[in-house]
């Protein structure tokens, strides 16, 4: 994705990482044709939604490292949700029926183990201002997993002139020529 700014307007940007990062973001912006960042590693504001309940358990013993666990109901559990089982927190890989696939268990559980949905919308926001004119990558960070997400940014200048050019084609488009 590639997203325009305006020259020394404090514009926000936007980083969709789909909820399957950690919970904190930062990002910096990277000047590739003088190699070097213009800021670096700015945390960014989680948007968070209401995440709907969950209350489930782990039907059997599970053991360390065990990849597929059988739960007592997966209903709106669905792939890239983040589900606190014991003490960590995992990220669905599938669902098939009452069983769900994770990279595998930190911790061996026994039978009964509390399931509860954790997590954001994957979306992260930051107001930034850039001085210069070009092209930049905005580089997202995620701070747990380490994690990146990578947005090309174009900074233009833009003139009063430009804009009442912009409004007049807009007012073409919608009221037609």
């Amino acid at each position: 994705m590639k997203s325009i700014f305006i020259k020394g307007i404090e514009e926000e940007c936007e980083i969709v990482a789909n909820g399957k990062y950690g919970a904190s973001f930062s990002f910096s912006i990277f000047d590739s044709e003088n190699n070097t960042y213009l800021q670096e590693n700015v945390s960014m504001n989680e948007l968070k939604e209401p995440i709907t309940s969950l209350s489930t358990t782990t039907q059997n013993n599970q053991l360390k490292s065990d990849t597929n666990l059988e739960l007592n109901d997966t209903t709106g559990i669905v792939n890239g949700d983040r589900l606190k089982i014991g003490n960590y927190i995992y990220i669905i890989e599938s669902v098939l029926g009452d069983f769900i696939t994770i990279n595998g268990l930190l911790e061996s559980l026994s039978a009964g183990t509390d399931v509860t949905r954790v997590g954001n919308l994957g979306i992260y926001k930051a107001n930034i201002t850039i001085n210069d004119v070009g092209t930049y990558l905005l580089i997202g960070s995620d701070t747990i997993f380490g994690l990146k997400v990578i947005e090309s940014i174009t900074v233009k200048e833009k003139s009063l002139e430009m804009m009442v050019k912009d409004i007049k084609n807009l007012e073409y488009a919608i009221l037609g020529a």
